[in-house]
C-alpha cells in the first residue's frame, strides 16, 4: 500500500459481522481494498450476549478483511444501534459579549444545548450533531464563526443509547485486537453510503432492515432531525419461517432468500418447493406462496411501527421524497413496494452503496451498506486504520495472543468432546 492512507468500518450486527477496508481514491470514489462478511455469533438486536463468541467473530471478520486487502489494521470506525438507542433535538443559547462569534461561543451554545437533555447515570450520549444556527433569531445560518450577532442559538440533535451495552460492544472489538476509532450510530453511516443530498435537502426517510432491529433515520434540509430502532427485523422473518415449515433456522435462511417474496400475490399459485423437515429430514412439497404468506404479515408489521414512529414524531409530512431502504431484510423482492402501501403511497426504493471503485461489486448490496458507510466517516476525517510504526509490534502481539488463545480453546472443546461424547 506504500504511504497512502487507509480506513476501516467494521459493522457488527445480529445476523452477520462486516469488516470493509478502504482508501479514497484520486477520483474521489472510496477504494474499497478488502471485505470481510461472516455470519454472527453473541449478539441479540445489537446486545453482546457472549462476549467470546462476539469476539471471535469479529477477529474472524477482520482478519478477512485484512488478507483481501493485504494490509492489517489497527482500528476501525464502529457501528452501535439497538433498541436501546433514543433521539431528541434540543436547543442551546448564549449571548455573545463582543459582537463577533467567536469558537468559544459556539462550544458553550453546543454545550448548552447538551446540558438541557437530562441524562441518567445509565445512558450515554452517543452523538450531538448540529442541525441548524441562529443569529439574533435568524435562522438557516450554517458557520456562525466570525459572523456578528448578540445572540447564538443552536439546534442539535442528540443521541443517547444504554452505556453498558456500548461498553460491552466497545471491549469485544478491542479485544480482538481493534481500537474503536469512532462509535457511530449506523443509521447515520447508511445514510452515506445510499441516501443522496438531494434526497436528505428535499427530507427522506432511511429504514435500514437488519437482522435484529430495523434503524430508522430521517433528514430534512440536509440534515438529520430523527433517529429510532424498532426491535424487529430480518431474524423474525427467519425464526417464523422455521416454526410454520417445520424446518431448521439455517433451511428457513436459505428459503427466505433463494424463494421469498414480501408479497403473496407475487407468486404463482401453483408453484412448489421442497423443504427439509426438522427431526426426520424427509422432504416436505410446499406452496411458493405459503412462503409468502408467512413473510408478507412480518414485514407489514416492521413498517406499521415505521409509520407509527414517524407520526408520533410528526415527521410523515417532511419526507417528501420518500423513503429508501437498507439491509438485508430490503432485498426481497417486492420489499419496496409493500412498503409504499403501508406508508402511505410514498415512493420507496431500495438503497445500495454508491462511490465506490476498487472492489466495489463486492459491497454493491444492501448488507454492506452500514459498513462501507463507516468507512466513508472514517476517510472524510482522516481517520487511518493503518498500525502506527511504534505501536505495530503490540498490535501484533495482541493478534498472536488472540490466535493463540483461540487455538487452546479449540483443542480443549477437542479434548472434552473426546472424553465426554453426547
Amino acid at each position: 500500500m506504500g504511504d497512502i492512507p487507509y480506513v476501516a468500518g467494521l459493522d457488527v450486527g445480529t445476523t452477520k459481522i462486516c469488516t470493509v477496508i478502504a482508501r479514497s481514491a484520486a477520483d474521489g470514489t472510496l477504494e474499497v481494498l478488502g471485505v470481510g462478511l461472516v455470519p454472527s455469533r453473541g449478539l441479540k438486536r445489537g446486545v453482546v450476549v457472549d462476549r467470546r463468541d462476539a469476539v471471535e467473530t469479529i477477529a474472524a471478520s477482520v482478519e478477512k478483511a485484512e488478507k483481501m486487502a493485504g494490509v492489517p489494521i489497527a482500528g476501525a470506525y464502529v457501528g452501535i444501534t439497538g433498541d436501546h438507542i433514543t433521539s431528541r433535538n434540543s436547543t442551546g443559547r448564549v449571548h455573545v459579549p463582543t459582537g463577533e462569534v467567536t469558537a468559544e461561543d459556539i462550544e458553550k451554545a453546543i454545550q448548552s444545548a447538551r446540558d438541557g437533555v437530562p441524562l441518567p447515570a445509565d445512558r450515554q450520549i452517543i452523538h450531538g450533531i448540529v442541525r441548524d444556527f441562529a443569529l439574533d433569531g435568524q435562522r438557516g445560518v450554517k458557520r456562525p464563526l466570525g459572523m456578528s450577532g448578540n445572540v447564538l442559538e443552536v439546534e442539535l440533535h442528540i443521541v443517547t443509547g444504554m452505556a453498558s451495552i456500548i461498553d460491552n460492544l466497545e471491549r469485544c472489538v478491542t479485544d480482538a485486537g481493534i481500537v474503536v476509532q469512532q462509535r457511530v450510530l449506523e443509521p447515520l453511516a447508511t445514510s452515506l453510503a445510499v441516501v443522496t443530498e438531494a434526497e436528505r435537502d428535499l427530507g427522506v426517510v432511511l429504514v435500514d432492515i437488519g437482522g435484529g432491529t430495523s434503524d430508522v433515520a430521517v433528514f430534512d434540509d440536509g440534515e438529520i432531525c430523527h433517529t429510532s430502532a424498532i426491535p424487529l427485523g430480518g431474524e423474525v422473518v427467519t425464526k417464523d419461517l422455521a416454526q410454520l415449515l417445520r424446518t431448521s433456522l439455517e433451511s428457513a435462511e436459505e428459503i427466505k432468500r433463494r424463494f421469498g417474496f414480501a408479497m403473496s400475490e407475487m407468486v404463482a399459485g401453483d408453484e412448489m418447493i421442497q423443504v427439509e423437515e426438522v427431526g426426520t429430514g424427509e422432504l416436505q412439497q410446499v406452496p411458493r406462496r405459503l412462503v409468502a404468506e408467512i413473510i408478507q404479515p412480518r414485514l407489514e408489521e416492521i413498517f406499521e411501527l415505521v409509520k407509527e414512529d414517524l407520526h408520533n414524531a410528526k415527521l410523515h409530512e417532511l419526507v417528501t421524497s420518500g423513503v429508501v431502504l437498507s439491509g438485508g431484510g430490503s432485498q426481497l423482492d417486492g420489499t419496496a413496494h409493500l412498503a409504499s402501501i403501508i406508508l402511505d403511497g410514498l415512493p420507496v426504493r431500495v438503497g445500495t452503496p454508491r462511490g465506490l471503485s476498487g472492489l466495489a461489486d463486492s459491497v454493491s448490496t444492501p448488507p454492506y451498506a452500514t459498513a462501507v458507510g463507516l468507512a466513508m466517516m472514517a476517510a472524510r476525517d482522516g481517520a487511518s486504520a493503518a498500525p502506527a510504526s511504534a505501536s505495530s509490534g503490540a498490535v501484533v502481539a495482541c493478534r498472536l495472543r488472540q490466535w493463540w488463545h483461540e487455538g487452546i480453546v479449540q483443542r480443549l472443546r477437542a479434548c472434552w468432546q473426546r472424553f465426554f461424547p453426547r
